[in-house]
């Protein structure tokens, strides 16, 4: 949901009316205590003079709300899509290495340190998204961005377009696709 949706919009209209008015009264009290005439109050003021302190209101609510942020940084995965990202993950290892074992020493030189390598990064990736708490950034973003990128490189025979067993959204779509097919 953004910033200007859903039930808190209301609320987020009454601060923005709020802020202007205050700037409103605050212009012509300094406006009287310097001795100038003071500029109408807002109920008497053009459109076109209070339009420009709503949309500085709105950019200052936005601001103060966290808003530029959410914009630029994905929804932070909750406890239960990190749980179920290091399940995934460490079962996608797991079933790696025991192909990898039951292959022996028939694979490509390599592929043994690079499978070790991934386990580090998303070791890593993984801590840091945990240890997030609520000062989610970009690092963070980027950290969730890695693990399911890995969460579907290292899922060995994921058909694309299945569901990601690591998010929820996504196995309500395949239960539609499901019930589609089942017809």
């Amino acid at each position: 949901m953004s910033y200007r949706e859903g039930p808190l919009k209301s609320m987020i209209m009454e601060d923005v009316q709020r802020l202007v008015r205050e700037w409103v009264r605050k212009a012509r009290a300094d406006a009287k205590a310097t001795g100038q005439h003071p500029p109408p109050p807002l109920s008497r003021m053009p459109k076109y003079a209070h339009e420009p302190l709503f949309r500085e209101a709105r950019y200052w609510h936005a601001l103060a709300a966290g808003a530029f942020l959410d914009e630029l940084v994905e929804p932070r995965p909750s406890a239960f899509h990190i749980k179920a990202m290091r399940r995934h993950l460490a079962g996608c290892t797991e079933r790696l290495h025991e192909m990898m074992n039951s292959r022996g020493n028939a694979l490509p030189a390599g592929a043994r340190e690079q499978l070790g390598v991934i386990e580090q990064r998303v070791g890593v990736a993984l801590d840091l998204v945990e240890q997030t708490g609520t000062m989610w950034g970009c690092e963070a973003a980027y950290a969730w961005l890695e693990l399911t990128w890995w969460a579907r490189k290292l899922h060995y025979g994921r058909v694309p377009g299945t569901p990601e067993p690591w998010n929820p959204n996504s196995a309500s779509v395949s239960g539609r696709r499901g019930s589609r097919q089942g017809n």
